[in-house]
C-alpha cells in the first residue's frame, strides 16, 4: 500500500478490468498486469482498506484468470491467502503453486509473477500487504537485520499446520479489525501488536536463510556480559560511547566484547549500537508531533556525519530520513 496512515474501508466491484487496475494502482502503483482473455466475461469485487503498517484486500473475487508482474523495488511483504482457485507464482527464481489452505509469501524485494487462476469459474482470496517500516521493525527485533531481502523466505506456508492455522487466524482478525469491527479506532495499539505478531510468526516458522539463528539462540542464550552491554547501549546511546566504555560497563575486555557479539548477535558492538541509534532516529521522525529537522534528530542520537547517516538510514529502512519527515508533516 502507499504510505497513507489510514485508507478508509471501501467495498469495490465492477465488470471492467481497467477499473480494477485503476483501483489497485491507486494503492500499489508499481505493478504490471496481464488482462483476462477477451473471450471470458469478467467481474470483480474487493474490500480495500489500510492501517499504518498493513494494507488489506479482502473478499477479492474474479471470474477470469489474470496475472500481476512486479519488479524488485522495495522491502514490502505481500501475503496472499487463496480461498477459491489457485495462485501460480514465480518469486525470484522459485516457482510455487498456492491453492486454498496455503499462504503465498511474495516479498517485493524479489521480482515476481503471479497468475490468479480460476477454478470452476472463480478465484477468491485475502491479501495482506505489510509496509517496509513494520517489516524492518520486526526483523530488527528478531534478527538484528532490517532487510527482508536477506531472508529468501520459502514462498508457501501450509495453513493446516499449527503455525499456519495461527497465522490464518491472525490474518483474518487483522482484516476484520481494519474492515469490519474498526478495531483500530478503539485500540490502535492492539492492531499494531496483531500486525507485528503475524509477521513474527512468519519469520519464526517459515524457513529462510536466518532460521538457523532462531534455533541457535534458543539453545545458546546470550551470556550475562552481552546482555549487560546491550542494556548499557540502550541506556546511553545518546552519549558519545566508545567500545572501551561499553566493555568496561559489561565487565570484560574489548576483544571479548567483540567476540561475544559476533557469536551471539551475529554482528559487532559498533554495528549494534548504530542499529539501535538508527531505530531511535526513525521512531522520533515517525512522531507527528516532532518539529525538529532531520539533522538535529540525528545529532541528538549520536550521528555527526550527515551524508553517511542518510545512507545508513536508507540501507536500514528503505527510504531516506527526509522522506520519513515529509510523511509525518
Amino acid at each position: 500500500m502507499q504510505h497513507n496512515p489510514f485508507y478508509a474501508p471501501a467495498a469495490l466491484s465492477g465488470t471492467a478490468f481497467e477499473d480494477l487496475l485503476a483501483t489497485f494502482h491507486s494503492q500499489v502503483p508499481t505493478f504490471k498486469a496481464s488482462p483476462p482473455s477477451p473471450r471470458q466475461s469478467f467481474r470483480w469485487k474487493s474490500d480495500v482498506a489500510a492501517w499504518p503498517g498493513v494494507g488489506v484486500f479482502r473478499r477479492n473475487r474474479y471470474t477470469a484468470d489474470w496475472a500481476v508482474t512486479k519488479r524488485a523495488n522495495d522491502e514490502h511483504l505481500s501475503i496472499i491467502l487463496p480461498i477459491a482457485g489457485v495462485a501460480d507464482a514465480t518469486i525470484g527464481t522459485r516457482a510455487s503453486t498456492a491453492p486454498p489452505l496455503t499462504a503465498l509469501l511474495a516479498p517485493t524485494s524479489l521480482s515476481h509473477h503471479i497468475k490468479l487462476r480460476c477454478v470452476d469459474g472463480e478465484y477468491a482470496s485475502v491479501t495482506l500487504m505489510f509496509d517496509v517500516e513494520v517489516v524492518s521493525r520486526v526483523l530488527s527485533a528478531t534478527f538484528d537485520v532490517a532487510k527482508l531481502s536477506k531472508l529468501d523466505l520459502t514462498p508457501i506456508l501450509d495453513l493446516s499446520t499449527g503455525a499456519g492455522a495461527t497465522f490464518n487466524l491472525l490474518a483474518q482478525t487483522i482484516a476484520s479489525g481494519v474492515l469490519d469491527a474498526r478495531l483500530f479506532e478503539r485500540s490502535p495499539l492492539a492492531m499494531s501488536l496483531l500486525v507485528e505478531s503475524a509477521l513474527r510468526l512468519i519469520f519464526e516458522h517459515v524457513p529462510h536463510r536466518l532460521s538457523f539463528r532462531l534455533n541457535r539462540d534458543r539453545l545458546q542464550p546470550a551470556p550475562r556480559y552481552v546482555r549487560r552491554a546491550v542494556d548499557f547501549m540502550h541506556a546511553n546511546m545518546h552519549q558519545p560511547l566508545t567500545m572501551i566504555d561499553i566493555a568496561e560497563a559489561a565487565g570484560i575486555s574489548v576483544r571479548s566484547l567483540q567476540a561475544g557479539f559476533r557469536k551471539f548477535k551475529d554482528t559487532t558492538p559498533a554495528a549494534y549500537l548504530r542499529q539501535i541509534r538508527l531505530d531511535a532516529v526513525h521512531a522520533e521522525l515517525s512522531l507527528s508531533e516532532n518539529r525538529l529537522p532531520v539533522g538535529e534528530v540525528a545529532l541528538k542520537w549520536g550521528f555527526t556525519q550527515m551524508g553517511r547517516f542518510a545512507a545508513q538510514y536508507h540501507a536500514r529502512f528503505g527510504h531516506y530520513p527526509s522522506e520519513m519527515l515529509m510523511r509525518t508533516r
